[in-house]
């Protein structure tokens, strides 16, 4: 799979501010990236797994730990999906 690389600056007094070193910092910011595109269905479970950088297990770990819905489906949706397996 083709890759890119993207990168920005960030003051150093984030870093310190944080506690975290910079490999730290990408870790979570790729994790918070990942999380929040997935719940706001821009990414698949798979997709924002791969951004995250972790496995199947350790990113549903962390979908659980923020509270974030494995499946999302608003009223209409979830009686649209109901109605489809009754037929």
């Amino acid at each position: 799979m083709e890759k890119t690389q993207i990168t920005f600056q960030i003051p150093e007094s984030i870093l310190h501010s944080l506690n975290q070193n910079r490999e730290e910092f990408t870790l979570q910011t790729r994790l918070l990236t990942a999380l929040q595109l997935f719940k706001n269905h821009k990414l698949t479970f798979g997709q924002a797994t791969e951004l995250a950088g972790m496995n199947r297990e350790e990113f549903l770990s962390e979908v659980d730990k923020y509270e974030i819905d494995l499946i999302d489906y608003s009223a209409s949706e979830l009686d649209e999906e109901l109605e489809r397996f009754q037929r």
